[in-house]
């Protein structure tokens, strides 16, 4: 049984990630708004997305969320293209930090998707799809969101707090590799992350 010092300290420690993800939140997003109302709207978005997150973490006892679960929570209230949207992939045990960097970038693609991309439209598609590679200690999560039939995608000439939340932080938090391509067909994001970082 674990001791109430051990358990204060893993308390402690999951505050501190939750409020530095806040932080980080709130002041991107604050720098990229046109209006305060249009960082309201983002800051209130991205918070919910990361509420969602918590609370499938809390149902599992903050042990592991699963995939599919995981992503059918975090894309549950894009509705408007929801019968276009594709999950498939086995299940996949999501550690609480993996779980909320994930959930983030769901919420982040599922955005941009219904602003410029595959949702923006009446006949685009999303496939998000993932697999295990290899096994053992060499096992590694291959994760990618794919949009199709949407606008004709054209390579933004910066890239934003969404761009750099879903590959550089979702790179660095899960110790792998994370990229997002610019076919005209439609945006690719791919991740490709070892096992033992995604369980953690």
């Amino acid at each position: 049984m674990v001791d109430t010092e051990t358990r204060m300290r893993e308390l402690e420690h999951r505050f501190r990630n939750i409020l530095t993800i806040v932080r980080s939140l709130v002041s991107q997003s604050l720098q990229r708004a046109e209006s305060i109302e249009d960082a309201r709207s983002t800051i209130d978005e991205r918070l919910a997305a990361l509420g969602g997150a918590i609370e499938q973490l809390l149902a599992h006892d903050w042990e592991a969320a699963p995939l599919p679960a995981l992503a059918e929570n975090a894309l549950a209230h894009f509705t408007l293209g929801a019968d276009r949207m594709r999950l498939a992939g086995p299940t996949v045990t999501i550690g609480p930090k993996a779980a909320m960097t994930l959930t983030l970038a769901f919420h982040e693609l599922a955005t941009n998707a219904i602003k410029y991309g595959a949702l923006s439209n009446e006949t685009g598609t999303i496939e998000l799809t993932w697999k295990v590679l290899d096994s053992g200690a060499e096992a590694e999560l291959w994760m990618q969101w794919a949009e199709r039939g949407g606008p004709r995608v054209v390579k933004p000439e910066r890239q934003g707090f969404g761009s750099r939340l879903i590959c550089t932080a979702a790179s660095r938090s899960l110790c792998g590799r994370a990229e997002l391509d610019f076919p005209t067909s439609g945006i690719v994001w791919t991740l490709l992350a070892p096992l033992t970082a995604v369980e953690a």
